[in-house]
């Protein structure tokens, strides 16, 4: 593939996903900001990119099925969560790291267990406010220290694969953190045997439904009365007791708030075009992936509880030696369980994201080839998907942006938070008809 290609099929296309894969593994790109994200650039008008871009941009497409095959032996006997042996509900045993990460703290928990137990000498996660305090960037993490200031999430594109160049030198087994997308250019690359994840022997990440552009923190922060950015010292996208609060802190100490979900009214203005046509939610392709508990049992009791999926026999070793040394607070729970906590957003991906990409295809435009697809969505699924995509449409262009400065964001995230309980209720039982036993047609 050439980068003429690449910047055809994929950038311009709009489905660049900027995991800074291709930067990664060709230093004569480099990802360039930009009001979509990262993304990739090059001062050289054309030439063939280096091997293993071409079958590892998750913009392109990821081969889910030939993946699991290669990574876990066999095909999932459920595609919408994919491989697993044991799922739980867990948090961190340590209240200081239970309490500064996302879910439980259930990650980072992970990786300090695996640094002290020189399982690893290394872990690939996220400098958070770096080059701007709303960004971030990855590097090796080697300390303690490095790693706990590496916990929560970053709600925005961060290209985390663009440091692929200097793994394949770093002495010692590594830890890899990333979301889906990043994960499967990681696989695809192990598949391949690339010398630049020789090095990663553990492979984690989140739970990923719908991310936003960077842009969305500013537009929150000028809502509030923040006109200059310049005055943004530290963004925390999950601060606090979970589920947590967006919260800006500015030079002169002054903060500003908002709760998770009232801070979710950003979504359907700000979504990330990727994010669209991403069909994997539970981090699929990873040793364990982790996502937020959202059920009523567990938000009453607050401190933070997490989904925790082990995904192959090593990551239900590690897992279990982590509880009975007192780590981690693990109870097994049944899968159906888990995929309810999260029908909605199983549904948006597996299902929905199908749906808007034959959507695309009628309009002539690229989308990514997956090679799984579902069989046999009825007519009410595609209707609601429209309903989804006009509002998608109508919110994501820059008059309905505009006007979103002048409204509360009191006003603007509580109604967001009625209309979402209310949709959520209204499409329940279209978006869960067949979802559980929804099957697939593989292309091999």
């Amino acid at each position: 593939m050439k980068f003429s290609e690449l910047q055809k099929n994929v950038i311009k296309a709009g489905l660049c996903t900027h995991c800074g894969t291709c930067a990664g593994l060709d230093n004569r790109i480099l990802m360039k900001d930009s009001r979509h994200g990262p993304v990739p650039v090059s001062e050289q008008k054309d030439f063939v990119l280096t091997t293993g871009i071409d079958s590892a941009c998750p913009g392109a497409g990821i081969n889910y099925a030939l993946l699991n095959k290669s990574i876990f032996g066999k095909y999932p006997e459920n595609w919408l969560i994919g491989n697993l042996k044991k799922v739980y509900i867990g948090f961190s045993r340590n209240d200081e790291i239970r309490m500064k990460g996302t879910s439980g703290g259930i990650i980072t928990q992970i990786v300090l267990y695996l640094l002290e137990k020189d399982l690893i000498k290394g872990a690939v996660v996220l400098k958070h406010g770096i080059p701007k305090p709303w960004l971030a960037k990855s590097f090796i993490a080697t300390t303690r220290k490095e790693i706990i200031e590496a916990s929560q999430s970053v709600y925005a594109p961060i290209a985390v694969n663009e440091i692929l160049s200097s793994l394949s030198s770093f002495d010692g087994p590594l830890a890899f953190v990333g979301l889906p997308d990043q994960v499967a250019s990681i696989r695809q690359l192990q598949t391949l045997k690339h010398p630049s994840v020789k090095n990663i022997q553990y492979v984690l990440g989140p739970y990923v439904g719908i991310n936003m552009y960077a842009t969305a923190v500013l537009k929150f922060a000028h809502t509030k009365g923040i006109k200059d950015s310049s005055l943004i010292k530290e963004v925390r996208y999950r601060d606090g007791e979970w589920p947590g609060y967006l919260r800006i802190t500015l030079d002169n100490g002054k903060t500003i708030k908002a709760e998770k979900f009232y801070y979710n009214y950003l979504l359907p203005f700000y979504i990330t075009r990727s994010t669209l046509y991403s069909i994997d939610f539970a981090n699929d392709l990873t040793d364990i992936s982790v996502g937020d508990a959202w059920s009523p049992k567990y938000e009453k009791l607050g401190k933070g509880f997490a989904v925790v999926i082990g995904r192959n026999e090593k990551a239900v070793d590690l897992l279990s030696k982590m509880k009975s040394e007192g780590y981690l607070e693990l109870e097994e729970k049944d899968p159906e369980e888990i995929l309810n906590m999260h029908g909605h957003m199983f549904d948006f991906k597996k299902r929905g994201a199908f749906v808007r990409m034959r959507f695309r295809r009628l309009f002539g435009r690229k989308i990514p080839e997956y090679d799984i697809e579902p069989k046999n969505m009825g007519l009410s699924r595609y209707l609601v998907e429209m309903i989804i995509s006009g509002v998608i449409i109508l919110c994501s262009n820059r008059v309905a942006r505009g006007i979103l400065g002048f409204i509360p964001v009191g006003l603007i995230g509580w109604f967001f938070n009625l209309c979402r309980k209310g949709w959520k209720n209204i499409s329940k039982p279209t978006k869960r008809k067949g979802l559980m036993n929804q099957e697939y047609c593989i292309r091999e």
